[in-house]
């Protein structure tokens, strides 16, 4: 499997149209699947159209939690590109379509079309395979959609992905791409066959803020958390942020709280189990982006910019290492650490990069949850973290967790 990418670009539809339409004649690989990441609000379906009349090949991808990068750099306000291709790949993409309604139902149809999609094309390959998976933030529980996918997919078949955001806002415009159209309520799978393994791993560097309390979930239903410690969950959340002099004036309390999520203690060492907020509910609920458990201790978490920053190398490491050489690498990468970064965002995109080898092909989004389910991993569904996908076309050694 190879990668090529384009971007960040600022232009319209019909100039990207023709850099795209160069660049693939140029390359010397024949293109199988285009992603694209795109800032919420831009004319989504215009670039959709025009990726694909200059690819021929499908064209999926989301709107970003604030900003996306390739290899070259990052952008607010840009569109990244990425172009999977060479002879040994397959691809097939399905659309779970009403994902809030019913997530297995949905999940259960986009597969059925991807084994449909196979078996008109022939005879399945025995190569690995992996699965990208991108779904409308607002419309999924993170961790009923992760559940969801391990029961339809076969256990060894690694996926990665992240759900899609809306710039920070929370106002419910993600979307997910595919078939030119720019959907809500909906997830997006495709299917990868291809002939080396992808090593996934994923890395957050959060912790417990200084001074935080433990706060007990009472009252929680899936992913609507509706009372801490007894109480309205929204009113005890801000007190507590309060409390730590983490809000922040002229910064909407939703935003405040997306940055400084919920961890949970979990069995696996110091490991926190992060659920950050989507919603806040005129009854004092507080929607997540995943489910946790009543009677669970939470405290609210924080991660200083070098914490973050770490995090990235350790994961480029862990991923990366073990490839003796890099064909691509793709990231899903929290909005949150954007946005405690800020214009330090750039040396997070740098820290992705291997330490070591020429630069490589690499695409990335900020989203608002992270998925990778791999060998070994207890977790599918992640918040404030940064999952990265990676391969090489040479043959590789054991390597990392993920490997």
């Amino acid at each position: 499997m190879k990668m090529m990418t384009l971007g960040p670009f600022e232009g319209n539809a019909w100039l990207l149209g023709r850099k795209i339409e160069r660049a693939v004649a140029e390359w010397r690989e024949s293109a199988r699947l285009a992603l694209v990441a795109m800032p919420s609000g831009t004319r989504h379906e215009e670039y959709l159209a025009a990726i694909e009349d200059a690819t021929g090949v499908p064209v999926v991808g989301a709107t970003t939690g604030g900003a996306s990068f390739t290899e070259r750099g990052f952008s607010r306000s840009g569109i990244s590109c990425a172009f999977l291709g060479g002879a040994h790949l397959e691809v097939a993409c399905g659309a779970a379509r009403e994902l809030r309604a019913d997530h297995g139902r949905s999940i259960r149809a986009a597969l059925s079309d991807i084994d449909e999609a196979h078996s008109s094309s022939g005879p399945r390959s025995a190569a690995p395979s992996s699965m990208l998976v991108l779904a409308d933030a607002f419309a999924c529980d993170g961790d009923e959609l992760a559940t969801c996918l391990r029961q339809g997919v076969p256990p060894h078949t690694r996926v990665f992905g992240g759900t899609a955001g809306d710039a920070w806002s929370f106002e419910g415009g993600a979307r997910v791409f595919v078939d030119r159209k720019a959907l809500t309520d909906a997830a997006v799978l495709v299917r990868l066959t291809h002939r080396h393994r992808v090593n996934i791993d994923v890395l957050h560097g959060f912790r417990a803020a200084e001074g935080a309390r433990d706060l007990t979930i009472t009252d929680i239903e899936r992913n609507v958390l509706r009372t801490l410690d007894g109480q309205p969950a929204a009113r005890v959340y801000e007190e507590e942020l309060t409390r730590l002099g983490l809000r922040s004036s002229g910064e909407g309390l939703l935003q405040t709280m997306a940055k400084h999520a919920l961890g949970a203690r979990t069995p696996f060492g110091e490991a926190l189990k992060i659920r950050a907020p989507l919603a806040v509910r005129a009854d004092g609920a507080v929607v997540l982006t995943g489910g946790l458990s009543r009677g669970q201790m939470v405290r609210i978490v924080n991660a200083p910019g070098d914490s973050l920053l770490q995090a990235a190398k350790s994961l480029s490491t862990r991923v990366l290492g073990s490839l003796p050489a890099v064909s691509g690498a793709l990231v899903f990468d929290c909005a949150s650490r954007l946005r405690l970064l800020g214009e330090h965002y750039r040396e997070e995109v740098r820290a992705l990069l291997s330490p070591s080898a020429p630069s490589h092909p690499t695409f990335g989004m900020t989203c608002y949850g992270q998925i990778a389910k791999f060998g070994g991993s207890v977790e599918a569904f992640h918040n404030t973290s940064a999952v990265m996908a990676a391969w090489s076309e040479a043959d590789q050694g054991a390597g990392s967790p993920g490997a």
